[in-house]
């Protein structure tokens, strides 16, 4: 993963942002995602104690945020490729979350380690959240109603589910398979809230049954 990729190459602290999560990485899969890991890993970025605090003030929590962005923006940006266009909804779902994964694929130490890292409890769903809005963005998703949170917290649980079922296991057939059927629940409650919307809409306006609506 370049980390320094995802700033903004005018702001210094983006800068400094992406070298301390590049050495952090390297460093995470045997220290941990710690602050004396943080330490270590500004040191070997070259960067000063301001330099990082300017980074990170946050501390670990401000890397794992900023990975996860990362991960998230390779995702959204896998599905804007022209060969990406003609595929079916669910093609284009399991693309963006292959890609998401595959953003985290040279890490996969380093994101066993930030599983079980107390800040990851925050910064966790936080991750999930921008790579499910990123990928429905990429679909071109114009909801704005419930239909926009609902499409996001299922395409959440699925990324979730599928990350746990990686980090698991090395097997890619194993995860393909697990990932297809995760797709298969979305797409089925997304056919689901279609076909009640269409049913309500359907139905008879209480008012006119009872002759309220004419009497008003």
């Amino acid at each position: 993963m370049d980390a320094k990729s995802t700033a903004n190459p005018d702001a210094p602290s983006d800068r400094f942002l992406g070298a301390l999560l590049e050495a952090m990485l390297v460093l995470a899969p045997e220290s941990g995602w710690t602050r004396a890991t943080l330490d270590r890993a500004a040191e070997k970025a070259g960067l000063s104690v301001g330099q990082a605090l300017m980074a990170a003030p946050n501390g670990v929590s401000d890397l794992l945020e900023a990975f996860g962005q990362h991960a998230a923006s390779v995702a959204g940006a896998a599905l804007s490729q022209p060969d990406v266009a003609a595929l079916k909804v669910r093609e284009k779902v399991r693309a963006g979350v292959k890609a998401w994964l595959g953003a985290m694929g040279a890490h996969k130490a380093a994101v066993k380690r930030a599983a079980i890292t107390p800040a990851n409890l925050l910064t966790g769903p936080k991750g999930l959240w921008a790579a499910a809005d990123a990928i429905w963005a990429a679909l071109g998703d114009t909801s704005t109603d419930y239909n926009w949170y609902t499409k996001r917290m299922t395409l959440s649980g699925v990324l979730g589910s599928t990350l746990a079922a990686w980090l698991g296991s090395d097997d890619e057939a194993v995860i393909d398979a697990f990932l297809d059927r995760r797709i298969e629940n979305v797409m089925q409650f997304e056919k689901f809230k279609a076909q009640a919307k269409d049913a309500f809409a359907k139905m008879p306006d209480p008012m006119d049954l009872f002759g309220s609506r004419k009497a008003l």
